[in-house]
């Protein structure tokens, strides 16, 4: 599906994003992984089938460090088709309510979910333009519908830019969306949402969701049949906000 196509994953090193880089490169796509941590075995994964793909430290937080990633994917591939604003923390999803929230998990769960986003696109469109050809898509969340959490308030700030952010660039070619992911099974989740499979018991389709899933979503709005889909937030969460 993605023969030519380059693509930027953030978050890469590990859990969906590490996941999505993988399906990306199977799909055909040239791979740049991209995260604050080392990514030498999502690297590996990724190649597994001898797709180019290479690994770029990033920490998406410093508008410099962004910047060094789009020069590398520009040097190493020439271009630059998709990305995918994987990168987040869950830093105040369960762990505190809004009136005893600290200042630091507070600034840490913005800079990176919302500030990070942004810096992304912002520095992926001009590169897109030239191309004339761009998707990025959006990592929100099921918690962006509750108000209740620090975690929460960033995801629904990420629909919010993704309509903006639609606005601004759909004369240049670039489609921009989200993909709002119900519970879904990877590392993180196993620690934090140990209460997983009574949860989903309440879901119209009653499973944990996979990495498949979610990228099955993603790969949707990047391709051709999405070319008329902007601004827009898919809920892949198994109908538990239909409830």
């Amino acid at each position: 599906m993605f023969d030519d196509r380059v693509v930027i994953v953030t978050g890469a090193a590990r859990g969906l994003g590490r996941d999505y880089a993988r399906f990306f490169a199977s799909d055909g796509a040239r791979v740049v992984l991209a995260d604050v941590h080392r990514l030498d075995g999502a690297l590996r994964d990724a190649s597994a089938d001898g797709a180019r793909c290479i690994a770029v430290q990033t920490d998406i937080t410093k508008r410099d460090s962004v910047a060094a990633l789009m020069e590398e994917t520009l040097s190493q591939f020439g271009k630059l088709d998709i990305l995918v604003n994987n990168a987040g923390i869950w830093r105040g999803l369960y762990d505190s309510r809004l009136l005893d929230c600290s200042d630091d998990l507070w600034d840490a769960a913005w800079a990176v979910n919302v500030t990070g986003t942004l810096r992304c696109s912002q520095a992926a469109v001009p590169l897109m333009t030239d191309n004339g050809f761009g998707r990025i898509v959006n990592v929100s969340s099921l918690a962006s519908q509750s108000g209740a959490s620090p975690y929460g308030l960033t995801k629904n700030a990420i629909e919010q830019m993704t309509k903006g952010l639609a606005r601004e660039v759909g004369g240049v070619g670039i489609t921009v969306n989200c993909v709002a992911p119900g519970i879904t099974m990877f590392e993180a989740a196993k620690d934090s949402l140990p209460d997983a499979e009574a949860q989903v018991a309440d879901y119209t389709v009653k499973r944990i969701g996979t990495s498949r899933d979610l990228y099955h979503a993603i790969a949707y709005l990047c391709s051709p049949s999405a070319e008329w889909i902007t601004g827009q937030t898919l809920r892949v969460d198994g109908g538990a906000s239909a409830r």
